[in-house]
């Protein structure tokens, strides 16, 4: 029998939304997660048979009222179960574009905060490793060998 080459796959997606007059980004403290609580961007998952930027644009809305438009896409993370027979493949995103009216949403507070105001102490597991990835200029990715484990960069030197 030759090898398998597919397994279950849970898609989720995150983007910071950087207000560039302020210098803020707009933060969201979940209430529902399974990871450290603290700090962290918008997010959710991709549904069955739903493009992944328009799940974004989905999980924005639904979680701060707001619209996005120009989506870029800067990066990914993936978790991986004990059994490796399950992952799970965040897709990082990030904008500027934005309009509409801030609402609370049911997942979590959410509030604008300086970038530089986020910390290990105050975001949630491993968000520092994902805000690396959404302030560079290129794609990156990062990895976890357990389900919302920490996550580890890709060494960027095989990537140069």
């Amino acid at each position: 029998m030759g090898l398998k080459r597919t397994e279950p796959v849970e898609l989720v997606n995150m983007c910071m939304i950087y207000d560039p007059k302020t210098g803020n980004v707009l933060v969201e403290d979940k209430t529902d997660v399974a990871w450290k609580f603290g700090h962290t961007f918008p997010g959710g998952h991709v549904e069955k048979n739903e493009p992944v930027a328009d799940a974004m644009r989905r999980e924005i809305y639904e979680e701060t009222g707001l619209q996005v438009d120009s989506l870029e896409a800067c990066g990914c993370v993936e978790w991986f179960d004990e059994t490796k027979d399950y992952r799970k493949i965040g897709f990082l995103y990030r904008t500027s574009d934005f309009h509409g009216h801030l609402k609370q949403g049911n997942e979590g507070r959410i509030f604008w905060l300086p970038l530089t105001a986020l910390n290990a102490d105050n975001t949630a597991e491993s968000f520092m490793e994902m805000l690396a990835i959404f302030t560079q200029p290129r794609t990156v990715s990062a990895t976890s060998d357990q389900m919302n484990g920490h996550l580890r960069l890709a060494n960027q030197e095989h990537d140069q």
